[in-house]
Parts: structure tokens; sequence; C-alpha cells
């Protein structure tokens, strides 16, 4: 009896695909479980989280409570107290500061005088009644007005009358009040000196006309009279009234002047306006000699008031001086 050889099975192919599948479907299952789970806990925390937001909005608006009736109770007034200010001391003093010199305090003066007449300016024109006290110098007056400059002759020619001048230029500011203001202009030796601070007019108060006096008491006439400097420097503070005052206007000799140039300085810094009048009215007074040119009278005739009886002129000799 022959017996066949045993028959030992062989793993078919379609067994060992079924395997291969399955160890490769393993980790997309992984995947796929992983990522449902996150999106179970990501559903549960937006539901956890907007229940815990609206408990609390509940919450907050459980807290708030209507607001109170209006009621009309009257206002109380508070009653005011005044507290008196301690007094001070009847001993006390005030010192200056040891670094204000003089000519630091006499600006501040001079400053305190321009806010009285700015302030005085103010109550004038509020009232529309000026009141202003009438401009004279050796009797030739001048209209009312606020800026007023004196031009006075400081030559050598004046050394004579010149402390008759300041007598007289002296007893003419002490007749304005603080509501108008001055300056002073000397011609000689061919040049000018302006009253200091120069460039500006100052309130006609006595402090400023002691200053002014003490000034020109300081100055010392000599060199030849030409006032053109002089009627320049004047002309720039803008005056209204000016006052020339002088012995020979246009000098004599090598030091004389032509008339006519100093006809046509005047046309250029007292021009007339649209309606023919002059910006400034200038009064001429002639001292000591009479003028044979009579240019001061003419200077007064062609830039004084039109259609006027008053000349703007007048000559003081040497017995109304007190030189005789």
């Amino acid at each position: 009896m022959t017996t066949e050889p045993a028959i030992t099975p062989h793993p078919t192919p379609s067994g060992d695909r079924a395997r291969g599948s399955r160890h490769a479907e393993t980790p997309l299952a992984w995947a796929i479980s992983i990522m449902v789970h996150l999106l179970v806990l990501a559903i549960a925390f937006l539901v956890t989280w907007s229940v815990v937001d609206s408990k609390e909005t509940e919450a907050m608006d459980l807290i708030s409570a209507p607001l109170p009736p209006p009621t009309f109770e009257p206002v109380t007034m508070l009653e005011r107290t005044i507290t008196p200010l301690p007094s001070r001391p009847a001993a006390a003093s005030v010192e200056l500061a040891p670094d204000v010199d003089s000519n630091d305090l006499a600006d501040l003066l001079l400053a305190a005088d321009d806010l009285l007449a700015g302030s005085a300016a103010l109550d004038v024109d509020a009232s529309g009644d000026s009141g202003l006290p009438v401009i004279s110098f050796g009797g030739v007056a001048a209209p009312a007005a606020r800026r007023i400059v004196f031009v006075v002759d400081a030559s050598g020619s004046m050394i004579g009358a010149y402390p008759a001048v300041i007598d007289q230029v002296e007893q003419s500011l002490r007749r304005l009040d603080s509501r108008q203001t001055f300056s002073l202009v000397l011609f000689r030796g061919g040049d000018a000196d302006e009253l200091p601070p120069r460039g500006r007019l100052r309130p006609a108060t006595p402090l400023a006309v002691d200053n002014a006096a003490g000034w020109m008491a300081n100055q010392t006439p000599e060199g030849r009279s030409d006032p053109a400097a002089a009627l320049r420097l004047a002309f720039l503070l803008d005056p209204e009234v000016v006052y020339l005052v002088s012995t020979d206007i246009t000098g004599a000799g090598v030091y004389e002047i032509d008339r006519d140039v100093l006809f046509s300085l005047l046309d250029e810094i007292n021009p007339k306006d649209a309606s023919g009048r002059r910006i400034a009215t200038v009064r001429c007074i002639q001292l000591l000699d009479e003028d044979r040119l009579g240019t001061l009278r003419e200077i007064a005739r062609r830039h004084g008031p039109e259609n006027s009886e008053e000349t703007g002129f007048a000559f003081i000799g040497r017995k109304e001086l007190g030189l005789e």
C-alpha cells in the first residue's frame, strides 16, 4: 500500500493582501478617532462658555436698580463766610533791590506814566469830551493836542537866550496834563539831540517835566544852526503840534542853509493829506533878533491851519527875554 505524501497548504496571495490592508487601515482609524474627539471637546467648550457668559449677563442685569423718583425740594443756600486778611505791620518798609540803578528806575517810572496816560485817554474817548489843555509857548497858542514836540535851537547864537528858553519850555509843559505827551529835540553843531529815551513821547507828568527841564539845562549851546536833522527826528515821533524855536533858522555866512531847501524838507516830512491839511501844525518862535528873510514866519504860514486868523508866529526880543 502506497502512502501519498502529505500536502502542506501554502498561503494564498489573497490572504497576504488582506493582512496588509488591515495594517494600513489602523493609523487612519486612529487619526479619524482623534479628530472626532477634538471636535467633541471643542463643541463642549463652546457650549460651556456660552452658558457661563449668559449667567454672568443675567447676574449683572439682576443687580441693576431703577433710579429713585425725582424730588422737588428747594436748594439750600450756602452761607458765605469772609475770612479777613491778616493786617500788615505798621512799620513795614519796602526797599529797592540793590541791582536796580537810576536808569532802570527812570525807565520804570516812564512806563508807569505811559500806562497812566493810556488809561486817561481811554476815559476821555469814552466820554466823548477831550477837555485837553491848550498849548502855548511865548504867547503863541496851538490847538489842543495829545502829541507835542519842541524843536529848539541850541547853537552858539543861543548862549545868551538859552536859559530863558528853558524856562519858557518848562512853563509850557507844566500847563499840559498826563493825557498829553511830549518830547524835546535840540539842534546844534549841524546835528540833533533828542530827549532820552529816544524815539518815544512821554506823558506830561510833573516828574517827566522835571526830567526834561534838567536835561535841557545840562546841554551847552554850541556850533552852527541847522534844523534839518532835528526836524526829521521830530516828525518821526508822529506829532500833532511842533514848536520850532530859533534865533536865525537859516544860519549865516559859511553856515547858512538855503531856505528853499528847508521849505522842501518840511513839505516832505509834513505833507498834506487828501483834504489838503497838514499832518502836524507847526508854530514858530523867533528869538533875539528879527529875521530879514522871514523864514520862520513863512514856515508858520505854510504849516499852520488854513483859513485861520492865527499867524502861528511870534517874535520874542532881547528885552522880553531879560537880556537888556
